[in-house]
């Protein structure tokens, strides 16, 4: 029999998708809501792993997993430690002090979390599930998990995949899902195709529908195409309204008042559907939905069954950064959560407040905390979603934005890439934070291709990086402190590897000179003095080398002069330049100084074969000249 896996967290409806999914991977799910149940279940079930929220009411998830590193039974259960918020330096710390598997900041990949507890799950191979079939389908009725918060939790789960919906009276729709982000919808009702959307506004009329749809039976094309062809409809109003009939599909469902989904991950809807060119986040199509469409009487229910629970300003990242299009009505319930009011009290404000409270309860805006539990540590985080200007129409301009974004924060420090100076105070840091991620969230390009989504996925981690290392003032200096030894470091390795290639550069220089290839021991010469510019010998060997490529020529042989002392002054333990400074003083025919120099590099290395045999040929040279002064005075 399959071990069991415990889930605990006090968002339910996360709690019920993550159970189906694991569920159906094989698993055996049991689910606990705060950190007291959470400890009491581990005791009585012995779980072959936990998933554990941070934030749980009663006793957090630290809380939770130091309970049971005490307990014997229970040190060595696999822990995968999950949060909505920011995970700082000290998180990291207790976390790895008190043994989590793993750190997980939501959103998670659906499939990312199923291969960790496969991954981390305790227990002998009895206790694992056989290989599914199939991948995890994730479901249920619109009671246990209200389609708003079923699209919320699959948009955090970044699932990929086609969401399957039956109301019980027949109507069946099927959303594709990439990364969480619908694209696509297929529906079985007549009344949402496009024929009969154009004839209720009023676009056609009855009697070219009925043309229209002959013609389609007779195979000549498309309803849209047919009616373009009519001349009922240009291109533009064809793209308009095929748009339009899209998002219908899809914000009809919010009206369903009962329903049933089934999420079927890594597929793909059969036969055509319409395309969803959404120029709007998930987060405004949940909003839109719930304000407009959805029934009052399932967010009645809701709120009731948690009218009890105290309603907190929740300060999650998922949602911090996208288009929530909040209003003045949703900013003003936000300003009034101060942690004492029940969601029962909040929602006698009249049907506009309730459907708020709702939206903002399903995007995990609100945190609904049970009463007499104690506000949960959180890091400092940027301020709530604000309502953003108009969406930009103009898809090349954000390409273009994003690129020069991340081509800006290429190669920065943590400051740079906020574009903060090193003294900003806490709040600056934040506000920064909060500008640069929105520019950068990956659903602002959720209609782009895969490039660029990857591209804003790594400019918004960056951002997110770079945001943990630098939120605090204790933050802050660790990271300077940090820093200072990476670059150290770095300037440490740098110089080492610039050191390697100037040496071999060197090595093939005196390869080139000792073939008498001046022109190409040159060229090794000044790239080793490029790479490693205070090391005598190269700036020595490239004068040598330089005088080689035109010994004749005054003017090259003065710069040789030059690159040589410079050598000598860098290098005045060496020989090699007091060797060439010797060569060139003979060209000068100053043999007097040539042999000050060949002595002065045969006693810094006596092994210095080539001073040892310029010294000697002076001194021959020296030896002739006498001889031949003596024979001319003796005559």
């Amino acid at each position: 029999m399959a071990g069991t896996i415990l889930c605990a967290d006090d968002d339910r409806h996360f709690c019920q998708i993550l159970s189906r999914a694991l569920g159906q991977a094989g698993w055996r799910v049991e689910l606990a809501h705060d950190g007291e149940t959470a400890v009491a279940r581990v005791r009585a079930l012995a779980p072959v792993l936990v998933t554990l929220d941070v934030m749980l009411p009663r006793l957090d998830g630290f809380g939770v997993l130091e309970a049971l590193r005490q307990d014997p039974a229970h040190a060595q259960t696999p822990v995968l430690l999950v949060s909505g918020c920011t995970f700082t330096s000290d998180y990291e710390q207790r976390a790895r002090k008190l043994g989590a598997a793993a750190l997980l900041k939501k959103p998670v990949p659906l499939d990312q979390l199923l291969a960790l507890v496969a991954s981390h799950a305790c227990g002998d191979a009895a206790a694992r599930p056989a290989p599914a079939a199939a991948p995890a389908e994730v479901g249920g009725t619109f009671d246990e998990i209200p389609f708003p918060a079923l699209l919320h939790h699959l948009h955090g789960l970044r699932a990929s995949g086609v969401l399957a919906l039956e109301d019980g009276n027949r109507k069946k729709k099927q959303i594709q899902l990439r990364d969480g982000i619908p694209i696509a919808i297929r529906s079985n009702l007549v009344n949402e195709t496009l024929g009969e959307l154009l004839l209720a506004s009023g676009k056609i009329t009855r009697d070219v529908l009925h043309e229209s749809l002959l013609r389609v039976k007779r195979g000549e094309g498309l309803m849209g195409r047919v009616l373009v062809a009519m001349q009922m409809l240009d291109e533009e109003d064809l793209a308009v309204a095929l748009r339009r009939q899209a998002e219908e599909k899809l914000l009809e469902i919010f009206a369903w008042s009962s329903g049933r989904a089934k999420f079927h991950p890594g597929t793909r809807i059969k036969g055509s559907a319409n395309t969803l060119a959404l120029k709007q986040s998930p987060a405004r199509l949940i909003v839109g939905g719930v304000r407009t469409r959805m029934p009052i009487q399932p967010i009645d229910r809701y709120l009731a069954e948690r009218a009890s629970r105290l309603a907190v300003r929740n300060e999650s990242p998922f949602y911090r950064f996208q288009d929530v299009e909040l209003g003045g009505a949703e900013h003003t319930l936000l300003e009034r959560l101060d942690g004492t009011t029940t969601l029962g009290t909040l929602a006698r404000g009249g049907e506009t407040v309730r459907r708020n409270l709702f939206a903002l309860a399903v995007l995990e805006l609100i945190e609904l905390r049970d009463a007499g539990a104690a506000a949960p540590r959180r890091a400092a985080a940027p301020p709530a979603p604000r309502a953003e200007e108009p969406a930009r129409a103009d898809a090349e301009g954000l390409r273009a934005e994003l690129a020069a974004l991340a081509e800006r924060m290429r190669g920065l420090d943590a400051f740079g890439v906020l574009g903060v100076e090193r003294g900003a105070d806490d709040e600056t840091i934040r506000v920064a934070y909060a500008t640069l991620a929105k520019r950068t969230h990956p659903d602002r390009f959720a209609a782009s291709g895969a490039a660029v989504r990857r591209l804003a996925e790594e400019a918004f981690a960056q951002a997110a990086s770079a945001y943990e290392a630098i939120a605090d003032e204790t933050s802050r200096l660790r990271y300077v402190r940090d820093e200072a030894d990476r670059q150290k470091l770095q300037q440490e390795l740098d110089l080492g590897q610039r050191a390697v290639r100037a040496e071999l550069e060197f090595q093939k220089g005196e390869a080139a000179l000792r073939g008498r290839r001046p022109e190409l021991a040159l060229a090794h010469f000044q790239a080793a003095v490029d790479a490693y510019p205070d090391e005598g010998e190269y700036h020595a060997s490239l004068g040598w080398a330089l005088h080689l490529t035109a010994p004749t020529n005054p003017t090259n042989r003065k710069r040789a002069f030059a690159l040589v002392h410079k050598g000598r002054k860098l290098a005045p333990d060496r020989a090699k330049p007091y060797l060439f400074l010797g060569r060139l003083h003979l060209v000068e025919e100053r043999q007097e100084v040539a042999s000050k120099m060949f002595s002065r590099a045969i006693q810094l290395d006596p092994d210095c074969l080539e001073a040892l045999r310029e010294l000697r040929l002076v001194n021959l040279r020296r030896e002739k000249a006498k001889t031949l002064v003596q024979r001319i005075l003796r005559r």
